[in-house]
């Protein structure tokens, strides 16, 4: 199945919601491909990373400005949306790192709560936040996807039970530092091969403030680990085409994941 991406990348204006979608909705506007089958937002794209402001910031799932947009670009573009990921909250339970993903008639189809929580010089995810208790794979009428917030990244044990579950390919939604750009690049494509899936990425870029500047270099990386498209540091939606026909014929000519044990038995002597 041939499917078409639009995979967003912006500059986060800090703790301002309005513009950020403004920002979001104006870049999708003028985007090359008209058409898309799904739309990638990246994380915290509403309000940025900023850690002491996340509950100040926060909004209830289902009343939230983040919700309606989201919501109302996949009825208007009729693409499936992964929302990117905001502070949200639900049942008056403590806030989350959440992405809200929608099917193309704009319906809510499945929530994804970040399950690991960054915790890194003095940025402690953990201590205003509430991580999730599993991983999400989605099934739309594009294949299944396996959902993954940022530092996700960093866990392979994830996203190898995805491909045990037959993903078709992944996203990541990120807010990574560009200090550690490099890192990212790699880990992206370590999980892509290691799994033979594609591995999208949609990554912040720009400042958020004078101490903390994002990475951007979202991008689309096939079942060999290949790159085949990446943007750099521009506030751009980078549109590109996968095949996932052509991936599982892969699978079939090299069965990696038919030969992984499920269970690994180590001897120490």
């Amino acid at each position: 199945m041939k499917i078409k991406l639009q995979i967003v990348q912006l500059e986060a204006v800090a703790g301002d919601i309005e513009k950020n979608i403004d920002k979001a909705e104006e870049l999708l506007k003028n985007a090359d491909e008209k058409s898309p089958d799904l739309i990638v937002m990246p994380e915290l794209w509403t309000i940025g990373w900023d850690c002491e402001n996340f509950n100040k910031n926060s909004e209830d799932v289902f009343s939230s400005k983040t919700y309606n947009f989201l919501s109302e670009t996949a009825k208007k573009y009729h693409s499936n949306i992964i929302g990117g990921s905001s502070i949200l909250r639900k049942n008056g339970e403590k806030d989350r790192n959440t992405s809200l993903i929608f099917n193309r008639n704009g319906e809510l189809i499945a929530v994804y709560d970040k399950y690991h929580l960054f915790s890194h010089r003095g940025q402690s995810e953990g201590t205003y936040l509430q991580s999730g208790e599993n991983g999400l794979l989605v099934n739309t009428d594009i294949g299944k996807i396996g959902v993954s917030i940022c530092y996700d990244i960093r866990f392979p044990e994830l996203f190898r039970q995805y491909a045990f579950k037959n993903a078709d390919f992944i996203v990541n939604m990120a807010a990574w530092p560009k200090a550690y750009t490099d890192e990212y690049k790699t880990l992206a494509k370590a999980r892509a091969i290691e799994n033979q899936l594609f591995f999208i990425t949609s990554c912040l870029t720009g400042k958020i403030n004078e101490m903390f500047e994002f990475s951007g270099n979202s991008m689309v990386v096939d079942y060999k680990g290949r790159v085949i498209a990446q943007l750099k540091n521009e506030e751009k939606v980078l549109c590109t085409q996968i095949d996932t026909g052509e991936m599982h014929e892969y699978r079939k000519q090299m069965p990696i994941l038919k030969d992984t044990k499920k269970i690994y038995k180590v001897l120490e002597k």
